[in-house]
């Protein structure tokens, strides 16, 4: 249960781009424009997003792209873009809220206070500047709280259900282990035209008819960014489809082919997957071999929070078992009578020899920061309250563990990509969504009820 969960890796980067970048520039311009009455611009399933809402969402989404250097396009359309994304942001909310997915408040806070230190700022000072820009701070951490539901609730319904075998990590190797530079990272951007799940073949054809336009756009000069801004159904669109850094394991099986084959600046073609068409631009490449890491031999004991056992009660759990040890109780024996790590707990909490890159990061921060044969402090993560201790220490030729390492991450990584992309546009068809939002200017109507 210290392993990290493969969404989770990204998730505070992505948190920061999605909830800092608005707030790079001060002050959020006032809306002068005359104001209507509140009215339901969207009803999906049982809730509904009204005009209020899309405008707040609109003009925080509009700040973050100026403030990043994106060029806007009309009002209508990034209004109709942020409306969809709000769609299927509220799908798996609901979606989450039935399953009974919730963040407790310990998890809540300890990603503020990443994000704050990944800023280099106190959780007080991201409080003012986020306040600052235009944004309530009650807000702000709704939509990390809502973020961090989602990232539950994805790994959860797709994550889990993703298994890789050694067969299938044996097999991969045979076939593609010369390919592989373990520690080569790819900038990506994308923009991804959808294609509806039944569609048929016009409907199709339409999309790669689009997809083929934009990326003639693209190639005439016009910025890759404001075209996806504009026109991509990708989750990342209102960052310029920027996906960031990414290894080989992370992207989609129908990228790495192409991507292998592009240069810097390049846009491909439409690729096709099952969610739709999509252009890839490499923005940049970096990295290289890596043959050594640092390996750790610890042992821990988990104690995590459930319907019996409130987060308050198991720190203080945490603490106690930690005064036993320092007053000589066995580590080993109450690892194996309270550790609620049922990998662990068995072998007296034993973990083995660990690589700091497979855990959570507030794991992996203690394990590589306390000396040998001393106990950390009880600390939080994901999983709960950890108490730690690094029995070795050790550098160890990486090469053949990063090539198998690196099979297993490719194999789930796309596995895990192409279930989610299905199982969205399966939420999405299953709903009931009406969108009410007036046709724009441009001439794309609304999308009618489903």
């Amino acid at each position: 249960m210290y392993l990290l969960p493969k969404p989770i890796s990204r998730l505070v980067p992505a948190l920061l781009a999605l909830t800092l970048a608005f707030a790079a520039t001060p002050g959020a311009r006032a809306d002068t424009s005359p104001q209507l009455i509140d009215r339901i611009v969207a009803v999906v399933n049982d809730g509904v997003i009204t005009q209020r809402q899309l405008d707040e969402k609109t003009a925080e989404v509009a700040q973050q792209l100026q403030g990043s250097g994106e060029t806007l396009p009309s009002h209508q359309v990034l209004e109709r873009q942020v409306l969809k994304r709000m769609v299927v942001d509220k799908l798996q909310l609901q979606t989450a809220k039935q399953m009974g997915i919730q963040i407790d408040d310990a998890t809540l806070n300890d990603t503020l206070n990443t994000i704050a230190a990944n800023n280099n700022m106190t959780l007080d000072q991201l409080h003012r500047r986020v306040v600052a820009s235009g944004q309530p701070w009650p807000r702000f951490v709704q939509n990390i709280r809502d973020r961090l539901t989602v990232q539950k609730l994805e790994q959860r319904e797709v994550g889990d259900r993703v298994h890789i075998t050694h067969q299938d990590v044996r097999d991969f190797l045979a076939q593609h282990a010369n390919q592989l530079d373990p520690g080569v990272e790819y900038h990506l951007a994308q923009i991804l035209i959808p294609i509806p799940s039944a569609a048929d073949p016009k409907q199709i054809e339409a999309a790669l008819n689009k997809a083929e336009a934009i990326r003639k756009q693209a190639e005439s000069g016009t910025a890759f960014s404001k075209l996806a801004i504009a026109d991509s159904a990708g989750q990342n669109a209102f960052k310029g489809g920027d996906l960031g850094w990414m290894t080989s394991d992370q992207m989609p099986t129908y990228f790495v082919r192409t991507v292998n084959v592009l240069k810097t600046g390049e846009v491909s073609r439409p690729i096709r997957s099952p969610s739709g068409y999509h252009l890839v631009k490499l923005l940049g490449t970096r990295g290289g071999k890596q043959e050594k890491i640092t390996e750790y031999k610890a042992r821990q004991i988990l104690i995590t929070p459930n319907a019996t056992l409130t987060n308050a009660q198991a720190k203080a759990k945490i603490e106690r078992l930690r005064n036993e040890i320092l007053h000589g109780a066995s580590f080993a024996k109450l690892a194996q009578a309270n550790s609620m790590d049922p990998g662990s707990a068995a072998n007296g909490g034993d973990l083995g020899w660990l690589n700091p890159a497979q855990l959570v990061p507030q794991f992996s921060k203690v394990m590589e920061s306390i000396p040998l044969d001393q106990l950390s402090q009880p600390f939080h993560s994901p999983f709960g309250w950890h108490l730690i201790e690094v029995t070795g220490k050790r550098e160890v030729d990486s090469t053949e563990k990063m090539l198998q390492a690196q099979a297993q991450n490719i194999l789930y990584q796309r596995k895990r990509a192409e279930a989610l992309d299905i199982w969205l546009r399966r939420l999405r068809d299953e709903a009931y969504v009406d969108i009410r939002l007036a046709p724009s200017s441009d001439g794309k109507p609304a999308a009618a009820a489903s």
